[in-house]
């Protein structure tokens, strides 16, 4: 069994990268603890040096982190998560720039039109909800493409 080197002690990154690797494997704590003392004598993760607590996290599943010049790997943007229920989420700064373009682009007939239109056509006053956004934006490209035809 390795000895644990003080001089060395494992990183607050490495800490963290631990506990979220137990969380997504889904280990219980008494399953880590055990792996700790049977490979490397230690109670808690705190007691590893950072070397000890790589080969870990390569044992729970995680690569080491990259060499230089390597590059990192891509991860798809993420879309907004729906709201939990009883929040309401508020219109993205992306939402209302669209919005705007959009409401410059269209030709309307008047120059209440767009207020008109957010009325009659979709039962509101105001965009007040990042979901009302999604509708009025879907809504204003229609409408462009109509007029565009």
């Amino acid at each position: 069994m390795p000895e644990i080197s003080p001089t060395k002690p494992i990183t607050k990154p490495q800490i963290r990268a631990i506990h979220v690797a137990l969380h997504r494997k889904g280990i219980d704590d008494a399953t880590y603890r055990d792996l700790l003392d049977r490979g490397w004598g230690a109670k808690s993760c705190l007691d590893l040096t950072r070397a000890q607590a790589s080969d870990l996290l390569l044992r729970l599943g995680r690569p080491l982190p990259r060499q230089p010049g390597e590059q990192a790997p891509r991860t798809p943007r993420r879309k907004h998560a729906p709201a939990p229920a009883g929040v309401t989420a508020l219109p993205t700064p992306a939402q209302r720039k669209l919005i705007e373009d959009l409401i410059a682009e269209i030709g309307w007939m008047d120059g209440d039109g767009y207020r008109r239109w957010l009325f009659k056509s979709m039962r509101m006053r105001a965009v007040s909800t990042r979901e009302q956004a999604g509708k009025v934006i879907e809504g204003l490209k229609a409408m462009r493409r109509r007029q565009e035809a």
